[in-house]
C-alpha cells in the first residue's frame, strides 16, 4: 500500500493538478426505478466552513450536470451537525425528493521524502578534458537541490443518496482523496463525485 502512495505522490508532484481521488466500490439498489427530481446535499463535517465549501462546490458540479440540488448549509449555513427535524425541515423548503449524505469513515497521514539532485554542468566525462585546474574549478560548479517532505492527508469517505419518500439507500459509492491540505481535496473529489452521481441515472 506504501509503495502505491509513494508513487502517487511522485505523479502529483510531477503533474500538479492531476485526479487524486479514486472510487473504491460503488453500490446501488436495482429495485430503484423512479427518477428524482432534486437532491440536498448534506456534508459531515466537525466545521461548518468546510462543510459549507464541499456542499456548496458539490452543488455547483452537480448543476453543472444538469441536476437539480440544494446546500443544506444554504439553510443552516452556521450549524455544524444538523438533528432529524432540521434535515426534515431543509428538504421539505428546498423541495428534495432525495438527499445525499457525505461523510468521512477513516483520516490517515502518509509522509512522502523527495532525495536531493545532484549534478555537474557540462557532464560526467567532460570533467576531465579541461586538465587539472578544470576539473578542481568544476568542483565549485556542483548544482545541487536539497531533499525534502511532503505531507499527505489519505480521507476516505462514503456518499449516499437516500430517499425522501422511503428513507432507504438507493445509492453509495466509496471515494479515497489524497491530497495536502483540504481544500485541494475537496476540489478533487467534487469532480470525481458528480461523474458518479450523474452515472447513477438516479436524476
Amino acid at each position: 500500500m506504501l509503495t502505491r502512495y509513494i508513487l502517487l505522490c511522485c505523479t502529483l508532484l510531477l503533474l500538479p493538478g492531476c485526479q487524486t481521488t479514486e472510487t473504491l466500490n460503488t453500490w446501488s439498489d436495482t429495485s430503484q426505478t423512479e427518477k428524482f427530481s432534486k437532491v440536498l446535499v448534506i456534508a459531515v463535517f466537525k466545521e461548518h466552513v468546510y462543510r459549507n465549501l464541499l456542499e456548496q462546490k458539490l452543488v455547483t458540479a452537480l448543476q453543472a450536470d444538469g441536476i437539480s440540488a440544494e446546500a443544506a448549509s444554504n439553510l443552516y449555513p452556521e450549524v455544524d451537525v444538523m438533528d432529524e427535524a432540521m434535515t426534515d425541515t431543509a428538504m421539505k423548503q428546498a423541495g428534495a425528493d432525495s438527499v445525499m449524505v457525505i461523510r468521512l469513515v477513516d483520516t490517515r497521514k502518509e509522509v512522502v521524502y523527495t532525495p536531493g539532485t545532484t549534478y555537474v554542468p557540462g557532464g560526467y566525462g567532460g570533467r576531465y578534458s579541461m586538465g587539472y585546474y578544470g576539473y578542481y574549478g568544476g568542483g565549485y560548479s556542483v548544482v545541487s537541490t536539497p531533499g525534502y517532505s511532503t505531507e499527505y492527508n489519505i480521507s476516505t469517505a462514503e456518499t449516499t443518496v437516500f430517499s425522501a419518500a422511503s428513507n432507504k439507500r438507493v445509492w453509495s459509492t466509496l471515494t479515497e482523496t489524497t491530497e495536502t491540505s483540504v481544500k485541494t481535496a475537496i476540489d478533487s473529489y467534487v469532480k470525481v463525485i458528480g461523474k458518479s452521481v450523474k452515472a447513477s441515472g438516479l436524476f
